[in-house]
């Protein structure tokens, strides 16, 4: 008896939990869609009413700004699908050594730009069976999510190594740590610490997307507090 009050309590509480992700999922896209909506109007009235001296650097901004609510619409959509369990996965086999490689190159000009420095701290050439658009997409989204927490002149430190029939590749960040009663939530949906709801936060997407994705391929994400930062892990099942 006390085992089944036990179980009905866990999962009121996982639906409690769940219903206080997807409001505050929803409170944060509607106030991330609206500052460039709002700016986007802002400039296509100026435009309109002939104020700005030189119209290019609006289109530039424009351009910019569009596709912001692109994106987040893109990343929504590739989270329902993932959640309703229908993301169609086309693997092949790869080299994870690859795979982090192009991830490394792709965020260094964001690296670059924040003063964050990227370096490979033992990436071993493990082979694994994924789809490499879709672990592509992982690796860019705990890279980014690094390089946006580290302080400037920090160091972001990626590694691949393999543990018995996995292999783990982490992302290791300078952020200071994550408060403890924080972790347990960081890959939910639409959840944001107190410390990333200021720019450049998202809408917590990327971190949900990233399990998400992980757990499609039978890994498992995770995410530690380590001295000065803290490190996220994905682990995925080696090739046969």
């Amino acid at each position: 008896m006390d085992a089944t009050s036990a179980k009905l309590a866990a999962s009121s509480e996982r639906k409690r939990s769940l219903e206080e992700s997807r409001r505050e999922l929803v409170a944060w896209i509607s106030h991330d869609l609206r500052t460039p909506l709002a700016g986007l109007q802002a400039m296509t009235e100026a435009l309109e009413d002939g104020m700005v001296d030189d119209p290019s650097v609006y289109h530039a901004r424009i351009r910019t700004e569009v596709g912001r609510p692109s994106e987040m619409v893109s990343d929504l959509f590739e989270l329902s699908r993932i959640q309703a369990g229908v993301l169609a996965l086309n693997t092949a086999r790869m080299s994870v050594y690859d795979l982090v490689g192009d991830a490394i190159a792709g965020a260094d000009a964001l690296a670059e730009e924040h003063g964050v420095r990227i370096i490979g701290d033992g990436v071993e050439p493990v082979p694994i069976e994924v789809d490499g658009r879709e672990m592509s997409r992982v690796l860019a989204n705990l890279l980014v999510n690094a390089i946006h927490r580290t302080p400037t002149d920090g160091t972001v430190s990626v590694s691949a190594r393999q543990e018995d029939n996995s292999v783990v590749v982490s992302a290791t960040n300078g952020c200071g740590g994550i408060p403890s009663e924080d972790l347990p939530r960081v890959f939910d949906t639409g959840w944001r610490g107190t410390g990333a709801r200021t720019p450049p936060a998202g809408a917590g997407l990327g971190l949900a997307m990233v399990r998400g994705i992980v757990e499609a391929h039978s890994g498992r994400a995770a995410v530690h507090n380590v001295p000065g930062g803290c490190r996220f892990e994905v682990r995925l099942p080696t090739a046969a």
